[in-house]
């Protein structure tokens, strides 16, 4: 019996939710026991991601969203 293999993946926006989604739906199709970890939304939640928190405290564009949030984003690194 070999241990269940674990999965790291990120996405910080909706595109990188839906692509991690389908990449999460293929990887189980070749391994069921593939576990997934890491930060995205409710797709890849849907396909069971174990997320660190939610992926909309990484969804920043440009210097004025990104200074004020800047020490939370840091203290989740």
């Amino acid at each position: 019996m070999s241990a269940a293999r674990h999965l790291f993946l990120i996405a910080g926006e909706p595109s990188g939710d839906r692509l991690g989604a389908s990449l999460m739906a293929g990887l189980k199709r070749l391994d069921p026991d593939l576990q997934f970890h890491g930060i995205g939304g409710h797709l890849m939640q849907a396909q069971g991601l174990h997320s660190l928190f939610p992926m909309s405290d990484l969804s920043v564009m440009g210097i004025a969203e990104v200074l004020p949030r800047l020490p939370k984003l840091l203290r989740r690194v």
